[in-house]
């Protein structure tokens, strides 16, 4: 049993239980949603540009560009300016095109033909930018070119660090709110973007954004960026389902685990708008007395969807061993299980390895103290995706110190685990996947973690769920698995953050 479903136990014990829950202020948008794309922050240098008001020649922009997909293709832009700096003044920036445009990508080559006009200092012009991206997309640069004159200068920029935030107030509600890192601009946070129910889960799978509603509300939601990731639907899962995990299977199908019996299952729906389509029963993988399967988090592989079972009575005082189910998405089927050597999985993390082989790293929570005394049985387990069998220990919880309630993996060297001892002081740990081995520490805190996650970006969040000094904080990984991480700041959340999500 996690530790925020003994703290729900307590606080939120008497709530109403059923699928009703609605946010009161913030209705459904009735549009299907976009596809979640990514935000990028330019330096535009124009250095030939004549502007009569100034008395040197030249201009820089600040521009904001929102795309709306990710990979080769052409993607509709969303672009926004902050002032224009010119002759040491500062202007305001006037887009006379509307604020669209179109990126064209082809293996790490840029181009935006045409952006504009714009009017600064009087003076309207248009421009384009041509460059190369970095590694993982994460940096762009080349050059630009001002229709005035049509002087060639550069540019730069970067792609924005984005992380979705559900907070509560574990009774009557919650929200979901958005942190944002930019490079050299610090922390923002965008207040309530939409609300939630006091025990919400995220998940970003593919390209799809939702918030999973738990206990006693048993509904989902999925945000549409396009609308300011306001809710685009919302659906119920079967009163007191308590549902813990999606995934998008394809555009039209994706698989919601319903973590309570009767239901026991995946429930197959279509993520467009929540309707039901079919269950795939668990039920017989479970070894309990009660036959209660407690699926979790669910992670597709290949052609192939696995699916952590914690195997934990009604009661929460007998664990089975934690299993994986196999799940063939072609056939909606259990096709096999992966017995684990350890209880109550609580994470699975796949990677590919530099031999070519996929492995899903699993944290076994074990059993936290509470209802039970405290068992270590559990750490990081490494499963052969392929061969569909235990292979190894990447983190042992009695080297840990403590319940493995988290993971993140930024390589085959380098993970993060979040450790809970018996007094329930928090650790976040790095370590080395490969050799079994602790790092260091990167946080200990006696506050309540309500997750950790790793942007594809390197930039590691960590949510304090504190009732007084609700936080995220943030850290840069290092390059070299043997450096240390970087802080980057800590921003104050509205209400303590129970989940987290990386959008990038």
């Amino acid at each position: 049993m996690t530790r925020l479903l003994l703290l729900l136990a307590t606080v939120a014990g008497g709530a109403a239980c059923g699928g009703s829950y609605v946010p009161p202020s913030a209705p459904a948008t009735g549009q299907p949603a976009a596809p979640l794309g990514r935000a990028f922050d330019l330096t535009v240098r124009l250095p030939f540009l004549e502007l009569p008001e100034v008395p040197a020649r030249g201009a820089t922009l600040a521009v904001e560009l929102e795309v709306d997909g990710v990979g080769d293709g052409r993607h509709g832009v969303t672009v926004r300016y902050d002032k224009a700096q010119a002759g040491g003044q500062q202007f305001d920036v006037l887009d006379l095109s509307g604020g669209d445009a179109e990126l064209v990508e082809n293996d790490g080559a840029w181009l935006i033909a045409r952006l504009g006009p714009v009017q600064v200092a009087g003076t309207a012009f248009e421009y384009r930018l041509e460059g190369t991206t970095g590694p993982g997309g994460w940096v762009v640069a080349g050059s630009s070119r001002e229709s005035q004159t049509g002087g060639e200068g550069t540019f730069n920029g970067s792609r924005r660090h984005r992380f979705a935030v559900a907070c509560t107030d574990y009774a009557s509600g919650g929200q979901v709110v958005l942190l944002e890192w930019r490079e050299g601009g610090g922390l923002t946070v965008r207040d309530q973007v939409t609300e939630a129910s006091s025990d919400p889960r995220l998940r970003l799978t593919r390209d799809a954004l939702f918030v999973i509603n738990g206990f006693s509300y048993d509904n989902l939601q999925r945000l549409d960026p396009a609308e300011e990731f306001a809710t685009a639907w919302q659906a119920g899962t079967g009163p007191g389902s308590n549902p813990r995990d999606v995934a998008l299977i394809e555009s039209a199908k994706a698989y919601l685990s319903r973590y309570e019996p009767p239901f026991d299952d995946l429930l197959v729906i279509d993520p467009r708008g929540g309707a039901r389509r079919g269950s795939i029963p668990l039920g017989p993988l479970a070894a309990n007395p009660d036959g209660t399967p407690r699926p979790d988090e669910i992670a597709p592989v290949g052609d192939t969807v696995f699916v952590a079972l914690q195997d934990i009575d009604r009661t929460f005082t007998r664990y089975g061993e934690g299993k994986l189910a196999v799940i063939d998405p072609r056939t909606d089927r259990v096709v096999g299980s992966v017995p684990l050597p350890g209880k109550n999985p609580v994470a699975l993390r796949p990677l590919t390895g530099r031999d070519g082989r996929e492995r899903i790293y699993v944290a076994l929570a074990g059993i936290y103290p509470g209802l039970l005394p405290q068992e270590l049985s559990g750490g990081v387990a490494v499963v052969d995706a392929g061969s569909r069998a235990f292979e190894r220990w990447a983190l042992d919880d009695d080297d840990a110190g403590g319940n493995v309630g988290g993971l993140e993996l930024a390589g085959e060297r380098l993970g993060y685990a979040l450790v809970t001892d018996a007094a329930y002081v928090s650790r976040v740990v790095a370590f080395d996947p490969e050799r079994a081995e602790l790092r260091r520490e990167v946080l200990r805190t006696p506050e309540y973690v309500g997750g950790i996650e790793l942007d594809g970006g390197g930039v590691l969040a960590v949510a304090e769920a504190s009732f007084f000094t609700p936080r995220v904080c943030l850290w840069r990984i290092p390059a070299d698995p043997a450096g240390e991480e970087t802080p980057l700041g800590c921003a104050a959340m509205p209400l303590p953050p129970v989940a987290l999500e990386p959008l990038d």
